[in-house]
């Protein structure tokens, strides 16, 4: 089946050529390999961290996509924002939110308990969800007046069902009781978007990985490996593949929905 888009007759429902892609968040573990992803599907992509984070890398940078300064947790500061990167870089046809903001402190009790410091829990949902959902909305409203787009944000299977403590016994970790209600709320509000501009051709889906190898304890590799029916924690470049699917035409009748990038950890 072949599909035209903007002019564009496409063979490959996976082809993101003269698209432009916008990534939040596009520098770390995950969003690199986001970025990396629908970089070789043909997007043109963009990677959107804030200042400090581009200023630390000191010049060393991926090739092949744009970097550009962007803070994804300050409402006033990217509403302005916005235009300005549109207007460099084209409208965004993907806009994914991969940045994973948090406090200093955030998840610095190792007990488990349900327990959390009310500041740190209302800063992290500040950081975590309200400037996702607002930055969401702002994004959705401008793919509605140009026809279209695909927005995906990034959540976790702890936004769909209960942690498994077990993993965390022995170790000097665990998850923090915010973090569920975080990834949960997400989820929900990328519903909502998907109800409310459908009509207007923007699809809004959300992905929720397991663990993402990134160094962690043995013991916890060892406990999280015998939990998931793969056997093993995701690479990052597992959450780009399903973030390529989403983007493209291959999910044009995709919206609203909740891919499990798992590992069959939801299975059971």
């Amino acid at each position: 089946m072949s599909l035209t888009t903007n002019g564009i007759k496409r063979v490959n429902q996976f082809d993101l050529v003269g698209r432009t892609a916008y990534v939040t968040g596009g520098l770390g573990l995950i969003g690199g390999a986001i970025c990396e992803g629908l970089q070789q599907a043909g997007a043109r992509v963009v990677a959107l961290e804030p200042a400090a984070v581009l200023a630390g890398r000191h010049g060393v940078l991926p090739s092949g996509y744009v970097t550009e300064a962007f803070s994804a947790t300050d409402a006033a500061v990217f509403a302005a924002s916005l235009p300005g990167l549109y207007a460099r870089h084209g409208r965004p046809a993907i806009w994914v939110n991969a940045a994973y903001p948090r406090t200093a402190n955030w998840g610095a009790s190792r007990q488990k308990t349900v327990l959390q410091e009310a500041e740190d829990w209302r800063s992290n949902v500040d950081l975590q969800l309200n400037a996702v959902c607002l930055l969401s909305a702002a994004v959705a409203a401008d793919m509605s007046k140009a026809g279209g787009g695909s927005l995906i944000n990034i959540a976790s299977i702890y936004g769909v069902v209960g942690p498994d403590f077990s993993i965390y016994e022995g170790l000097d970790m665990t998850t923090p009781p915010a973090y569920s209600a975080i990834k949960g709320g997400m989820i929900a509000y990328t519903r909502y978007l998907a109800t409310y501009y459908g009509a207007q051709g923007v699809r809004a889906n959300v992905i929720c990985p397991g663990g993402v190898a990134n160094n962690q304890p043995a013991g916890f590799v060892q406990n999280y490996s015998r939990r998931t029916p793969l056997g093993r924690l995701a690479q990052p470049e597992e959450v780009a593949g399903p973030v390529v699917f989403l983007a493209s035409d291959a999910a044009s009748y995709v919206t609203g929905s909740v891919l499990m990038a798992d590992g069959g950890w939801t299975a059971q």
